[in-house]
């Protein structure tokens, strides 16, 4: 069997920067365990499968090279980006289409800006915002920076560590700046037992510190137990740091960018908009950029 695939990188519009994406866009027959084992082939922190529904335009299947996963945002935003350019979507000259999208988290709506006929940026709404109780105890902070090969010092105790959602939960670990989360050098096994623990996916390390001044915050994705060593750019995770933000009363109601991946050499810019106010999280829009590097033929 020829399938075709594309590559894409995503939350930028350079080549060669962003975090990488594999894209089937027409996947109908294929098995779960057969889209898996394709997920490890191609040994990227996720590979989408495009299938037809009957509740949405399309079907998206989303793939770790371990795991499948029910909502993720740079997925989303790529495969939108290319589905547009193959005309699954209409087009709009310069303005903005929604189209709705079947994941395992359920039947999420998907907005489209077009420039010039073009797709320039893919805006997801995630699922409900959910978070976890604090981890507090000092042997438990001190574990967690051990494992993050930080000190208790560097991390941010005027804001809470705990596991936040918007479809998939993430360790969210506040650091107080760029110095500590360039020295970051992960202990794989006792940082997923940690995450894991918390029935999180990862770990989402930030700082209001930035490379850029009008950002809202810099961070790091870390996943091992999911052969993700560290993400480029995580929308899932940015979506719920802005929920954790909104509800926490530490940014208002707007739209935001989060920094990404500059440690990887893989700069990352991802929009997000939560909406609401402290303790009342409404709803949350991640979005961004996507731009194709390759396609190609996958023979099984």
């Amino acid at each position: 069997m020829k399938l075709r695939f594309f590559k894409l990188d995503v939350f930028t519009d350079t080549p060669l920067k962003g975090n990488a994406l594999a894209v089937f866009p027409n996947a109908e027959g294929l098995s779960g365990e057969t889209m898996q084992a394709i997920a490890a082939e191609m040994n990227l922190s996720e590979t989408v499968f495009v299938l037809p529904s009957e509740v949405a335009l399309r079907r998206l299947r989303i793939f770790t090279p371990r795991q499948e996963l029910p909502l993720a945002g740079h997925p989303v935003v790529g495969t939108w980006n290319l589905l547009s350019k193959l005309g699954v979507t209409e087009r709009s000259e310069a303005g903005k289409i929604t189209v709705m999208q079947e994941l395992g988290a359920g039947i999420l709506p998907v907005e489209i800006v077009f420039d010039n006929g073009e797709p320039a940026s893919v805006t997801m709404t995630q699922g409900e915002f959910k978070q976890g109780d604090p981890i507090s105890a000092e042997d438990q902070v001190a574990d967690l920076a051990r494992a993050l090969s930080l000190e208790p010092s560097d991390l941010v105790r005027s804001l809470p560590t705990r596991t936040c959602s918007t479809g998939i939960r993430a360790l969210v670990v506040p650091v107080t700046s760029l110095s500590a989360l360039k020295k970051i050098n992960v202990d794989a096994g006792a940082l997923t037992k940690i995450y894991r623990e918390q029935e999180a996916i990862g770990c989402y390390v930030f700082t209001f510190e930035t490379i850029e001044k009008e950002s809202l915050a810099h961070a790091r994705f870390f996943a091992p137990d999911d052969g993700i060593v560290e993400d480029a750019a995580t929308g899932s995770a940015a979506g719920a740091l802005a929920g954790y933000l909104l509800s926490g009363g530490a940014c208002v109601e707007g739209d935001y960018i989060v920094e990404q991946g500059d440690f990887m050499r893989r700069p990352s810019r991802i929009t997000v908009s939560p909406r609401g106010r402290k303790g009342d999280v409404r709803e949350v829009k991640v979005g961004g950029q996507a731009v194709i590097v390759a396609e190609g033929d996958f023979f099984i």
